[in-house]
């Protein structure tokens, strides 16, 4: 069994490669920062006699990013699951962000996941199996001042993996979608969130148990699916005056 794991390095994507190296898949982990990448890779190789490629990279730009994985992945073979713990945020991005920026926010939070998605999907196809796990973030819920450009990349990649659900529906291919609430990472280090931060641990076990039983969109912490909902229903008079 293979996997791709895009973000591989640290928070989700790092306890999610581990998990699947603990059920012996062989992985090809993607992420920008190489020695944190090889550091994954090796302690996993050690602890469970996996292979574990790497493939470091900014997905920052599709296409110069894709002729970088594209020759990884020809080496290391078509994988069973593909997922995609990927996004970048920024405390500037409450509507003034200039083109670039914007451009680097999209790409990295949309566009790459479709791009690498597409690449793949006919091979997935013509095989009648396999695992596509994408993440979105409960920002997205409705817009707001905060996170405007990252929350609506999110909000454009959940109508792509509804899509993409519709398009494998008879073919074999599984499809699954999490909204992600506040996890405890070391980029979240002494943050103070509206709700508890999550162990992003127990989250990538429930995700890896799961692969082939079910699809969907899933809420994790699962108390979000009420929290989005009642967001969602309030009129904008209410919700015009909360901030978070």
């Amino acid at each position: 069994m293979k996997a791709l794991v895009f973000g591989a390095s640290a928070g989700l994507g790092r306890c999610l490669a581990e998990e699947l190296a603990r059920r012996g898949y062989d992985l090809l982990l993607i992420a920008g920062d190489p020695s944190d990448l090889e550091a994954t890779a090796s302690d996993l190789r050690l602890r469970f006699g996996v292979i574990a490629r790497t493939c470091a990279c900014r997905v920052a730009a599709a296409e110069d990013w894709l002729k970088i994985v594209r020759p990884e992945l020809e080496a290391f073979g078509a994988p069973e699951v593909l997922m995609f713990p990927i996004g970048a945020a920024s405390e500037d991005d409450r509507g003034l962000l200039d083109l670039e920026q914007a451009r680097e926010m999209t790409e990295v939070n949309f566009l790459a996941v479709v791009a690498t998605v597409s690449a793949m999907l006919p091979e997935l196809l013509r095989r009648g199996t396999g695992t596509i796990v994408g993440f979105g973030s409960i920002a997205s819920a409705r817009g707001r001042s905060r996170n405007v450009v990252y929350a609506a990349a999110k909000r454009g990649l959940q109508s792509f993996f509804e899509s993409l659900r519709h398009l494998t529906a008879a073919s074999g291919v599984r499809t699954q979608f999490f909204q992600v609430g506040y996890l405890r990472t070391q980029q979240n280090l002494g943050r103070r969130f509206l709700l508890p931060a999550a162990d992003p641990q127990p989250l990538a076990r429930d995700i890896v148990a799961n692969l082939a039983t079910r699809e969907g969109v899933f809420f994790r912490p699962r108390y979000w699916r009420v929290v989005v909902l009642v967001l969602q229903l309030l009129p904008w008079f209410v919700f015009r005056r909360l901030s978070f």
